[in-house]
C-alpha cells in the first residue's frame, strides 16, 4: 500500500494552481461577457471559424463601398450647391438684362452685374475639396477654370469686335451675325475654349456597388457653363453704350437667350447628378440590410449568450472567493496550536 504525504504547504500550493486557472478563466468569460462573443473563437466553433472569416470579409468590403460612396456622396452634394447657385445668378441676371432692355439708362447695371456673375461663375466651377476640383472632370488636380479678365480669350474678343468698326455704325444685322459667328466660336469652339478651361471632358464615374458604376461628378466643358460665360462676358465687355438702339437690343435679346438655355441646361445636368445621388442611396440601403444580415450570421456562429456568460463570471468571482477564503484557513494551521 502506497501513502501520499499531506502537508499543509501541499496544500497550500494546491489551492495556488486553483486560483491562477479560476483568474485565467475569470477573464476569458470577462471577455466574452464584454464583446458577446467567444473569447478564444477558433477554439470554440472550430471549422466554422472560416466561414466567419470569409463573412466578416464581406462585411468589410461592404463597408469599404459604403466609404467610398459617401466620398462621392459629399462631391455630389457639393456640386449641387454650387450649381444651384448659379443657377439662381443666371435668373436674378435675366431679370437685370429685362430691366437694362426696357431702359437703356442702365445699362451700366447690367454690365457691373454682368462682371460680378462671370467672377462668381468662375469661382463656384474652381471649387475645391480637399485639393480636388471637382469640375475639372477625371483631371481633379487641375484647376479648371482661367479667370476671364486678362485671359485669351478676353483680349481675341476685344480685336475680332474692333475690326468691325465704329460701335455706333454696326448694324443689327452685323451684330446678329457676329454674336452667331465669331463671337460664339470663341466659347462653343473646343479649341478656342481650351483658352478658359483646362478640364476634361470624362467626368468621374464611381463604383457604388459590385455591378454599379455611376457619373459622381461634371466639369467646366458642359454646354451651359460655356453658355453662362459668353453671356456674361458679352454684356461686360461690348460697349453697350456706344451701341445704336436696334444693334443694343440684339446683344440684350442675344445675352438673354443664352442665359435662358444655360438655365434648360443646368437643370438637366441637376437632374442627372440627383439620379446618382439617389442611386447612392440605395446601394447604400441595400448594402446596410446585407451588412446586418452577415452580421446576424457571424453572432449566431461566434456569438455567446449575454446572460450565460454574466452568470458564468458571478460563478467563477464565488468560486476565487471560495479559494482564498480556503487559503486563508489553510495558512493558519499551524501544529504548534495542538502542542
Amino acid at each position: 500500500m502506497k501513502t501520499t504525504p499531506v502537508s499543509t504547504m501541499g496544500l497550500i500550493n494546491a489551492t495556488r494552481e486553483s486560483r491562477m486557472n479560476l483568474q485565467f478563466k475569470i477573464a476569458e468569460a470577462q471577455k466574452e461577457a464584454n464583446s458577446g462573443r467567444y473569447a478564444d473563437v477558433g477554439l470554440s466553433i472550430g471549422y466554422l471559424a472560416e466561414r466567419t472569416l470569409s463573412l466578416r470579409n464581406e462585411m468589410d468590403r461592404l463597408k469599404t463601398f459604403k466609404d467610398t460612396n459617401s466620398v462621392a456622396a459629399s462631391r455630389l452634394e457639393l456640386s449641387q450647391v454650387q450649381l444651384n447657385a448659379m443657377a439662381d445668378a443666371a435668373s436674378k441676371f435675366v431679370q437685370t438684362l429685362q430691366a437694362a432692355r426696357a431702359s437703356p439708362s442702365n445699362s451700366g447695371v447690367a454690365v457691373t452685374d454682368a462682371k460680378a456673375k462671370l467672377t462668381s461663375l468662375t469661382a463656384s466651377l474652381n471649387t475645391a475639396v480637399n485639393g480636388a476640383y471637382i469640375f475639372s472632370g477625371v483631371n481633379t488636380d487641375v484647376r479648371p477654370m482661367t479667370d476671364y479678365p486678362g485671359s485669351a480669350t478676353q483680349t481675341n474678343l476685344a480685336l475680332t469686335f474692333d475690326a468691325m468698326g465704329a460701335p455706333e455704325n454696326i448694324t443689327a444685322a452685323d451684330m446678329k451675325a457676329f454674336l452667331d459667328g465669331a463671337f460664339n466660336d470663341m466659347f462653343m469652339d473646343d479649341s478656342n475654349w481650351s483658352d478658359l478651361s483646362d478640364a476634361s471632358d470624362r467626368n468621374i464615374t464611381s463604383r457604388i456597388t459590385n455591378n454599379e458604376r455611376i457619373a459622381t461628378a461634371t466639369n467646366s466643358n458642359e454646354e451651359p457653363f460655356r453658355l453662362l460665360t459668353s453671356a456674361y462676358a458679352m454684356i461686360a465687355d461690348l460697349p453697350l453704350n456706344e451701341l445704336s438702339e436696334a444693334a443694343y437690343i440684339t446683344v440684350i435679346d442675344t445675352a438673354m437667350a443664352l442665359v435662358g438655355q444655360a438655365e434648360g441646361g443646368l437643370t438637366a445636368i441637376r437632374a442627372s447628378l440627383g439620379t446618382s445621388q439617389e442611386r447612392i442611396k440605395s446601394a447604400n440601403d441595400r448594402m446596410d440590410v446585407q451588412i446586418g444580415l452577415l452580421n446576424e450570421h457571424i453572432v449566431a456562429i461566434e456569438g455567446v449568450d449575454p446572460y450565460e456568460a454574466q452568470v458564468k463570471v458571478n460563478t467563477l468571482l464565488t468560486q476565487l472567493e471560495t479559494a482564498y477564503a480556503l487559503t486563508a484557513k489553510l495558512q493558519n494551521l499551524s501544529l504548534l496550536k495542538y502542542i
